[in-house]
């Protein structure tokens, strides 16, 4: 019972970072220590030495001996980086998908679209979008490619919220998910071809300059 706490713990701890760097809280480059975390989540230092463990393994956070950890600041070549991974991955799996794909899961994919209202603020845009890509994603059945995918978009959002809040640039986000119908108008055609090359289009609208 001790160890299933312990790791909600470290889950909810693990969350909290992120969604601290996500809201500007911790910036790029910001040096977090140990002490710090426990005094702001109000949690003992196992959990948090565990998530700044599992942080720093996926490069979240830099671990600096004797001082702390620094928030890894995003360049636009790591997100180029990102994005060309993004569309080799998320392409190979279009393509392995189309013909296990049924009415039913386009049904779920629009009902995703649909979410978007349009006073939703960035962040509920840009987990909508992150839902739909992990959805039609996972209908490839490949679960190690799911994983990857999933913790690209999360490095993704964490780069694009350091451009967000960063006065000396600006971060581009598609005001609408117009591609997005455009991908299951094409699968529902059995058109792969088109399918593909509106999934192009959608992973090109991200940008940040």
């Amino acid at each position: 019972m001790k160890q299933t706490q312990t790791v909600s713990l470290k889950e909810k701890v693990y969350n909290d970072i992120l969604n601290d760097i996500v809201q500007g809280e911790f910036k790029a480059g910001q040096v977090i220590t140990e002490q710090e975390l426990v005094r702001r989540y109000e949690v003992s230092k196992s959990p948090v030495r565990e998530a700044l463990i599992l942080l720093t393994s996926e490069t979240i956070l830099t671990n600096i001996p004797r001082y702390g950890y620094q928030v890894f600041s995003f360049t636009l070549g790591n997100v180029a980086n990102i994005m060309e991974f993004r569309s080799v991955l998320e392409d190979h799996l279009l393509c392995k998908s189309i013909d296990r794909i049924c009415p039913s899961d386009i049904a779920r994919l629009r009902g995703l679209i649909r979410q978007e209202e349009p006073e939703s603020n960035v962040w509920e845009h840009w987990q909508i979008n992150e839902n739909f890509h992990l959805m039609l994603a996972s209908l490839a059945q490949n679960e190690y490619c799911y994983q990857q995918l999933r913790r690209a978009m999360r490095l993704l959002k964490l780069a694009y919220a350091q451009f967000y809040w960063s006065q000396w640039n600006r971060a581009a986000l598609p005001n609408d998910l117009k591609n997005h119908s455009s991908i299951l108008d094409g699968l529902e055609r059995g058109d792969l071809d088109f399918a593909r090359r509106c999934l192009k289009d959608d992973l090109a609208d991200f940008c940040m300059q």
